[in-house]
């Protein structure tokens, strides 16, 4: 689920679910389960994996009943429910990226979210800037552990000049009150040059890291800078330089909290290594991969997933296909060197490094590439008899940041487009 609606309204069913054993159907409403209304899904959550359930179901013309059911061990509730907003941020960071994207994008990608809720369950930071009191004491008392909190600075006039909010000042103080709660963080430090690094970001890491184990992970990320920035702060370009100190901070005090905690506690971003022109850290140096999806060590489980044989691109139908491998400018040297050192076996296979135009090609992830880029870019590099697209470039698989489809791209190629790597499926 990637979110729900209040109350929850459902849009699919799984015929092989629980809630189509009950009899629901798309377009109904649950109301209640065993006597608890829902707000969100961390009461859905909760009052779903009980044995017995009483489910209050309002229907499209209002009328309302009630449904009983037992849940079965294995079976699914197999219900997806519509998309509830979720709750706005009123902070104005000077590097939100909400407010980079060019003109006409759809609605969606300009909703500034700050939902405690998400962060829970999905795994989105949130600044705790937004949290009533009410929402704070849920936290608390509910348990609501890991959060994942964007930082940036823990100097309180550092981060109030960040993110143009008098309030998110008092982060430090949020922060210890979690901590006495037991409740887990893993947080970030976005790098603005000049307002954030140096003696900043020093003070801003010994003081989180202070925090652990509260403060599980701390993950220093550089900046991301579109071309379309008019009538926004001016910020500098994350440089190799930049990288460089960051990484170098970062690996200082990575070092003092392993040999204090037995942990790194702080993890610098792929993008940094790949900027400064430094090797990537081993496996090991990441613990878990606790913020891969922050970019945190991506580029390592792809070169190790690879050397294993756990990914490749096997032929298909018996036939040597011609397969073209999609990435951003970040990624590309490392994704031409595993093709050149494993040769993908009875497979013709090249790289297609798509610069990113929609953004400004400052913007270098693979996760932030568009339809019509990767389009142009396939175009241009020759015949394909298929394509391999990095998976976070999609949502759910399927739609690109510009509301191109993957459909759309697979029509106009005339080719397969195949999300990932073939992977290795283990026995």
């Amino acid at each position: 689920m990637i979110g729900l609606s209040d109350p929850f309204t459902i849009a699919t069913i799984d015929p092989a679910g629980l809630a189509a054993r009950l009899g629901l159907t798309p377009g109904e409403r649950i109301l209640e389960i065993n006597g608890v209304v829902l707000h969100d899904e961390i009461d859905f959550g909760s009052q779903i994996s009980e044995e017995e359930l009483t489910l209050l179901v309002r229907a499209k013309d209002g009328a309302e009943r009630t449904v009983r059911g037992l849940r079965e061990y294995g079976v699914p509730f197999g219900a997806e429910f519509e998309a509830r907003q979720p709750k706005r941020c009123h902070n104005n960071c000077v590097f939100c990226f909400v407010f980079q994207h060019p003109k006409g994008v759809r609605r969606e990608l300009l909703i500034k979210d700050d939902d405690y809720v998400f962060s829970f369950v999905h795994g989105n930071f949130i600044t705790l800037t937004n949290l009533g009191d009410a929402e704070f004491q849920r936290i608390i008392d509910e348990r609501l552990s890991p959060l994942y909190v964007s930082v940036h600075a823990t100097d309180p006039d550092v981060r109030v000049r960040l993110m143009k909010n008098p309030k998110s000042g008092r982060i430090m103080e949020q922060i210890d009150k979690l901590t006495a709660a037991g409740i887990e963080m893993h947080t970030q430090l976005v790098i603005c040059p000049g307002i954030n690094d140096g003696a900043i970001l020093q003070k801003s890491i010994e003081e989180l890291g202070e925090r652990h184990p509260a403060v599980k992970t701390i993950a220093v990320v550089p900046v991301g800078l579109t071309k379309h920035r008019e009538r926004l702060p001016q910020l500098r370009t994350f440089t190799a330089d930049d990288a460089r100190l960051a990484l170098d901070e970062t690996a200082r005090q990575a070092t003092a909290f392993k040999k204090r905690f037995g942990t790194r506690v702080v993890f610098a971003a792929d993008e940094m290594y790949v900027l400064a022109g430094e090797t990537v850290p081993p496996a090991r140096a990441y613990e878990g991969f606790p913020q891969m999806e922050n970019g945190i060590g991506m580029l390592r489980s792809t070169m190790d997933r690879w050397a294993k044989g756990e990914d490749d691109i096997r032929p298909r139908n018996g036939s040597r296909e011609r397969v073209v491998v999609v990435t951003g400018t970040s990624a590309g040297p490392t994704i031409e060197r595993l093709l050149t050192e494993r040769p993908a076996a009875h497979v013709d296979a090249s790289v297609c490094t798509v610069t990113n135009d929609y953004f400004g090609d400052t913007v270098t992830v693979s996760g932030l590439l568009v339809g019509a880029d990767i389009e142009r870019a396939l175009l241009a590099h020759g015949p394909a008899d298929r394509v391999l697209l990095p998976p976070n470039c999609l949502k759910e698989g399927e739609v690109f940041l510009d509301d191109r489809t993957r459909s759309d791209l697979e029509s106009r190629l005339g080719v397969p487009v195949q999300i990932g790597f073939d992977t290795k499926i283990a026995a």
